[in-house]
């Protein structure tokens, strides 16, 4: 249970300054409370409840008549938190994330959510890029599958450089052509960051990333294995010490062209989708044109090569004597 601890304050100085000529107020026009948050003490929830003057101005040359004083070292213009309770989320919000950092700061008897711990984060300036000589780049999602920006990383520092609105090969390069120190560029085998990386980064070499690297092995031993499964289920039975299983019923005719069908239609989606895909479309556009989910470009998009014709076991079953040959 949170217990709250209110405290008055109020300013002591017999005048303030103009906000916009910096002169001395002539009179107190009026007076209002504003409340704010503050850090915890002693365990309780501390609320200020600042009494605020507003001055008249005596410049009467001033477009700014009637003003309120300003408090900067405490809190500023129209907030409600302190400085000091801002940089105390905002450190909670850079070290964890915003859920984890509410619910700390709330244990802490700073009450507050992980909508506000995310803005007060955005609030902070980025730091410089600097020099950077190996770089990773790669897409992003502001909503996957409809629009995408790019990321760059450093990749010996392990942090982001930077964080581009959009994916595209002039984005890309222009960022690149500010940075002639880069000597590697780390990428996936996309089109887009292909040219990007040859056109903004002439210098640097190219090298596949580590997921690509993997990904590209994963499908070359599936390539090879599948040139020589013929061997390979002649050498299960000897490696195995047991006698192959006699083939069961032959498929009919009919399905067997109907499975060769459907397998050249599957041929020539996934040649269609990789050819949009080369051309630079979106996978959500590519999607729209080819008539498929999305789900179903990401899944083409994760084998260059087209699919093989699926080879079914058949199993005995009671109703083998009764299908049509």
């Amino acid at each position: 249970m949170l217990v709250f601890t209110t405290t008055h304050l109020q300013a002591t100085s017999p005048s303030a300054l103009c906000s916009r000529c910096g002169t001395p107020g002539s009179r107190v026009h009026s007076r209002y409370v504003r409340t704010i948050a503050d850090v915890a003490f002693g365990g309780r929830c501390l609320v200020l409840k600042l009494r605020v003057r507003k001055w008249i101005c005596r410049e009467t040359s001033c477009s700014q008549h009637i003003f309120a004083e300003r408090f900067p070292e405490l809190v500023q213009r129209y907030a409600r938190m302190t400085d000091r309770l801002v940089k105390a989320l905002q450190a909670l919000g850079v070290t964890t994330n915003g859920t984890d950092a509410a619910r700390i700061a709330s244990s802490l008897s700073m009450p507050t959510t992980a909508k506000t711990i995310i803005r007060r984060v955005l609030q902070l300036p980025l730091p410089s890029e600097g020099e950077v000589a190996k770089v990773g780049i790669d897409e992003w999602a502001w909503k996957k599958g409809q629009r995408y920006g790019t990321i760059l990383v450093d990749l010996e520092k392990r942090r982001v450089v930077q964080l581009l609105a959009e994916r595209s090969v002039e984005t890309s390069t222009a960022w690149l052509r500010t940075h002639p120190e880069i000597d590697l560029v780390s990428r996936d085998r996309g089109k887009i960051f292909r040219e990007a990386a040859t056109d903004g980064a002439p210098q640097a070499n190219q090298v596949v990333d580590r997921f690509h690297l993997q990904k590209n092995f994963a499908e070359a031993l599936e390539k090879f294995f599948r040139k020589q499964e013929p061997a390979l289920k002649k050498a299960i039975p000897g490696s195995t010490g047991k006698t192959r299983p006699t083939e069961g019923t032959a498929v009919p005719e009919k399905v067997a062209q109907e499975r060769q069908a459907r397998h050249r239609q599957q041929v020539k989606l996934h040649k269609r989708i990789w050819k949009l895909y080369r051309q630079g479309c979106h996978k959500a556009q590519i999607a729209q044109l080819v008539g498929v989910s999305s789900s179903k470009v990401y899944r083409t998009l994760e084998q260059e090569t087209p699919p093989s014709p699926r080879r079914r076991s058949h199993s005995s079953s009671i109703v083998d004597p009764y299908l049509l040959q």
